[in-house]
């Protein structure tokens, strides 16, 4: 199990990816103040309210406390973005997030700020998250893969070795990237796509093997 911070944790956001959130920080010991939405809300646990919108974050000097990002993605990480750039730039700093069942390789795995590692999610050795990556629940990135910032790596996704995602791309569940594979920034992976050959910026993908449908 990964240590608690010395610094308690407001979750941003209060949906599913929220709730997930929730149970993974409390598993790791860490001390969450409270949840942050747009409108009042039920618990995301019996000991996790709301405290309210985001405005209720600078209450807190960001020496006080720690931000995890609780919005996710169907597609586009855009909102996940603008969350993570709005308030590192007024100083917060967003923590790390990992399950306990997640396993990460010890040999030179490099993880940017606010990385969450959900259950069961394997990263292999050599890879390099950067800042706000989501890799989701039993996604598998093996070695030597480079994933840029803010994107997002869905349920049951498996990036194969050596494959490069650039920042802000959806990986859908179940999506496969053979590997050596790269992606182009802001594209989505439709889930369940096996993906063969490279990917431009801002390009959907779908299908098997996978094929460009349209421009986003």
């Amino acid at each position: 199990m990964t240590p608690a911070t010395a610094a308690p944790i407001i979750i941003l956001g209060g949906g599913g990816h929220a709730r997930v959130l929730a149970d993974t920080l409390t598993l790791q010991g860490h001390r969450v103040l409270g949840f942050t939405a747009p409108q009042a809300q039920a618990p995301l646990s019996a000991a996790i309210h709301w405290l309210g919108d985001d405005t209720a974050v600078r209450q807190h000097d960001p020496a006080d406390v720690a931000l995890v990002n609780g919005l996710g993605s169907t597609g586009r990480t855009s909102g996940r973005q603008a969350l993570f750039d709005q308030l590192t730039g007024q100083g917060y700093r967003f923590a790390h997030v990992r399950h306990p069942a997640a396993t990460v390789s010890e040999l030179d795995v490099s993880l940017g700020q606010g990385v969450q590692l959900l259950a069961g999610s394997l990263i292999g050795p050599g890879v390099q998250l950067r800042d706000n990556v989501l890799i989701n629940s039993r996604a598998v990135i093996e070695h030597d893969c480079r994933i840029g910032a803010h994107t997002h790596v869905a349920t049951g996704a498996i990036v194969c070795g050596g494959c490069v995602i650039d920042p802000g791309v959806h990986v859908g569940a179940g999506a496969v990237l053979i590997q050596g594979i790269t992606v182009g920034a802001g594209a989505i992976i439709a889930a369940g796509a096996v993906v063969t050959k490279n990917v431009e910026p801002l390009t959907l993908v779908a299908g098997v093997p996978g094929t460009a449908k349209r421009t986003l």
